[in-house]
């Protein structure tokens, strides 16, 4: 019987929570917190949906840069179950070997790497193939069929192959090993062509069947094997999540955004600025909400303690209120879905110029990530306001100060803080990101309440200096509501700064980062170019009016000795990634030692080093220890920082080298950081001139050619057969549209922060406005003047916005240190601009929301505004 009472009981409050629900939903008393939830949820929705679709809409367009979605490499056969598993997921499978073998043609002959792929190829991006050289006019082509081969151009010339025979019925013919190849085209362009610029040049295309027949492959042999695998993101993650455990130490998994290339790392560097976009974007919708739900229980400590004083119990003004609050997140959740995603539809129809022509669809992540923080937001972050809520005194109905000034408890305090760092983990799945924004939630909060102490406290002694009545209002007003004004601080300073730190990334790092690939970056790379054609091939350069970058010497040697200590050689770093397509070279030769079990002593590099000497500093290098080739010091040489910190390379060390069959001695003098994603020859070793310049060399540059010039290059190789090109400006292309979608995406998510910030600024006025409401009628009362109480007010909001602009951009600046430094791997560069933008339009912006938000008290006269009150 009485749990019949007690459901029954439980119902009718229900009941009453939904007649309250509807009631303040057509008064406006919940519009605050709704327009905030809906805020939160459609500002969620939308840049979570943009960056997510922008994201793999770059990702999907640059896995043509390893021809799949993902590829399994191994330096030995794989396995067939593998392709037999990802054929069971539904994924388009491709097969490839390369190997080094001799090709015969006739009397000529030449070292070529072989590349043996099946039907399917490329299962990512396009293979082109041209048949006629005079007008390079290309084909879409998929792997060659079984008796064809297709030729690089440089292979093409050295084999002095007839290329008006291609299209004919008896092509040219070729031999690798023991079987004789019809060559029916020349490579034009490749999706996952190398960019190693001293490995690539002469490459064949086979078909994989044809492997056997050449009888090349033989016990020892070295030999790289390749698995490449593309379709839907459920399917690769099932195949990689089966696939890890049984790897090898000599086999990887990986995807575009694996290896060291300039693309890899550029699509790092665009995830984690699309992720910071919306994080961002998250913590100021979470603000929104959090303010809201303060200002809410503010304007209902009347409506509980008249509850209690009839008689309702704690549970029963808990039941009210909570269900109220579900069902408001309900109806602004589902409202804030409806309008992300309109948002989302109108900024990829605005922005379509600039973004990949082929966007997947939405998908559920963005919107399970909406829902959930709508709901976390609502109910998280509104607990320690619900809670003060909650504990008003019946009382109050006869004191209405009573319950004004209850703390928020240490343990409500934890639980925000916490649903913070879920919100942002859940988000941008990165502890690194996640550690960095709570760093600058400590810094911020640690410095609101340093800054904001002081000020208020001095603006008292500083208004009894000053002339002027609304100005000593203003300032008697700051201290005054010293513990209301800081909290207003918190919110007024963490808008300015995520706004801040957005305009800082579109405006600054995103700039330096096109800075890196201005107009006219280099395009190609030709290397192998002998001493004595060194002037002839300038001379060609000067007659196409083509300008070429700095030519470095190129000498083969491997360093022996350090201090006399005698490195160990680990020649599995030779042998691994030999025929690793799309990987660094730096990669391999900075590889860290990873072993659990290393040897004593230094261990060497492992492999013959390219050498180089100059006396110019290159550029994109920074000197960081030494100087740059001393005078009067013979037998220098500077050393890659990395490569000096892994063989703990110090100044004043004397290293050895074995160049040939002669060991040359010199001394470090200078330690050198070189960026590895620049579009330029870079090396690990320089030597000043007198140490090498006597060694046979060949020589390498960069260039920029623009496309209607491109002929040309084949009449170069042509003439000149040993010379190698490289055409990269697929790549430098697909990093431009990169950086530019990033910057677009980034500008949307400003003007979405901005307008959630005005809402913050909105909902933080509000919530002092019937204390403002009773200092009114007293100045009106008292006889003072409408403009004497606006200046105030204004003036007020001006130090507080200025304030909050000062710490804003404090907390900035330490924040875009930790995101360059750590997330972005870019060099930090400081940001005056930032110390005038924030304490100027945090002024101008706060003064602006608190003067207008603030005018209807000024129109109303004494008598109306006391009734207000009652």
């Amino acid at each position: 019987m009485s749990k019949t009472k007690s459901s029954g009981a439980f119902f009718t409050w229900l009941k009453i929570a939904w007649r309250l629900f509807i009631r303040e939903l057509g008064r406006g008393e919940l519009t605050i917190i709704a327009l905030s939830i809906i805020l939160a949820v459609s500002s969620v929705m939308a840049l979570s949906s943009v960056t997510d679709r922008v994201e793999q809409g770059i990702m999907s367009k640059s896995a043509a840069f390893i021809a799949a979605d993902r590829d399994l490499q191994s330096a030995h056969p794989i396995d067939q179950l593998v392709i037999e598993k990802a054929i069971d997921l539904g994924l388009n499978t491709d097969k490839h070997i390369y190997f080094s073998s001799m090709a015969f043609a006739g009397d000529e002959m030449n070292i070529t790497t072989v590349k043996a792929v099946t039907k399917t190829y490329p299962l990512r991006g396009e293979l082109l193939i041209s048949q006629d050289l005079i007008s390079n006019k290309s084909t879409v082509k998929n792997g060659p069929s079984q008796g064809e081969a297709w030729l690089s151009k440089r292979l093409f010339y050295a084999l002095s192959l007839d290329d008006t025979l291609l299209s004919s019925d008896t092509p040219p013919v070729i031999e690798v090993g023991e079987l004789a190849l019809k060559v029916t085209g020349i490579i034009e362009s490749e999706p996952d062509a190398p960019f190693q610029v001293f490995d690539s040049g002469t490459r064949i295309i086979m078909n994989i069947d044809d492997v056997p027949a050449t009888n090349v492959i033989q016990p020892g042999s070295r030999i790289f094997y390749r698995d490449l695998f593309a379709g839907s993101d459920s399917s690769l993650d099932e195949l990689v999540k089966w696939l890890e455990p049984q790897l090898k130490p000599n086999q990887e998994i990986r995807d575009v955004k694996d290896g060291s290339t300039a693309m890899s790392s550029a699509l790092t560097r665009a995830e984690s600025f699309l992720m910071l976009a919306g994080v961002l974007g998250l913590l100021l919708a979470a603000t929104a909400v959090a303010v809201a739900t303060r200002l809410y229980s503010q304007r209902h400590f009347d409506s509980i303690a008249i509850f209690k004083t009839l008689g309702a119990s704690i549970q029963q003004v808990r039941v009210v209120y909570l269900f109220q609050l579900v069902l408001i997140t309900i109806f602004s959740v589902l409202v804030g879905i409806i309008i992300g995603s309109l948002i989302q539809s109108v900024a990829i129809g605005a922005m379509a110029g600039q973004l990949p022509s082929d966007l997947p669809p939405v998908g559920l992540k963005p919107l399970l990530i909406a829902i959930a923080t709508g709901f976390v937001c609502a109910l998280m972050f509104s607990i320690p306001s619900l809670l003060k809520l909650f504990s008003v005194p019946p009382l109050r109905v006869l004191r209405r100060n009573l319950g004004d000034n209850f703390a928020t408890s240490i343990m409500a305090k934890i639980i925000m803080a916490l649903t913070t760092v879920l919100l942002v983990l859940l988000y941008s799945q990165n502890l690194k990101l996640t550690g960095i924004v709570m760093a600058a939630g400590a810094v911020l909060v640690v410095v609101i309440l340093l800054v904001s102490n002081v000020m208020i406290r001095l603006s008292r002694k500083i208004g009894t200096s000053v002339g002027g009545s609304a100005i000593k209002i203003a300032l008697a007003s700051l201290k005054r509501r010293a513990s209301e004004n800081t909290s207003q601080l918190i919110g007024f300073t963490l808008a300015i700064m995520l706004i801040l730190i957005l305009y800082s990334l579109e405006n600054s790092i995103i700039k330096e980062w096109q800075q890196q690939l201005p107009e006219g970056t280099p395009n190609h790379f030709i290397i192998n170019i002998a001493q004595h054609e060194l002037d002839q091939v300038k001379q060609e350069f000067e007659q196409q009016e083509i300008s070429l970058e700095q030519f470095y010497p190129i000498i083969r040697g491997r360093l022996t000795k350090i201090n006399e200590e005698v490195l160990l050689q680990d020649d599995k770093n030779e042998s691994a990634g030999k025929f690793t397509e799309g990987e660094g070279e730096q990669n391999r030769e900075a590889k860290a030692e990873t072993e659990e079990e290393k040897p004593e002593g230094r261990v060497g590099i492992g492999r013959e080093l390219n050498l180089t000497y100059t006396e110019l500093f290159p550029e994109n290098n920074a000197l960081i220890e030494g100087e740059w080739m001393v005078e009067g010091i013979p037998h220098q040489v500077s050393v890659e920082q990395r490569v000096a910190e892994r063989l703990d390379i110090q100044l004043q060390d004397k290293l050895s080298f074995l160049i040939g069959a002669r060991e040359v001695e010199v001394v470090v003098t200078s330690i050198r950081d070189v960026n590895w994603n620049s579009f330029q020859p870079n090396f690990f070793m320089i030597f000043s001139n007198d140490v090498v310049a006597d060694f046979p060399a060949t020589y390498i540059t960069s260039f920029y050619i623009p496309k209607d010039q491109k002929l040309w290059v084949n009449k170069l190789v042509k003439q000149f057969p040993t010379l190698s090109v490289i055409d990269v400006e697929a790549m430098v292309q697909e990093i431009q549209q990169v950086i530019e979608q990033v910057s677009v995406s980034i500008s949307f998510v400003l003007l979405v922060v901005v307008l959630a910030a005005t809402l913050v600024l909105l909902a933080q006025v509000q919530s002092s406005l019937d204390e403002r409401r009773k200092e009114t009628v007293i100045y009106r009362t008292l006889g003072a003047k409408g403009s004497m109480i606006q200046n105030a007010i204004t003036f007020e909001f001006l130090s507080l916005g200025a304030i909050a602009g000062l710490i804003a951009a404090i907390v900035a600046e330490v924040s875009l240190y930790l995101l360059q430094s750590q997330m972005f791997n870019m060099d930090w560069v400081p940001h005056p601009e930032l110390w005038l933008i924030g304490p100027v339009s945090g002024g101008v912006f706060v003064a602006l929301v608190g003067t207008i938000s603030t005018r209807s008290l000024l129109k109303m006269t004494p008598s109306e505004l006391i009734r207000q009150l009652s």
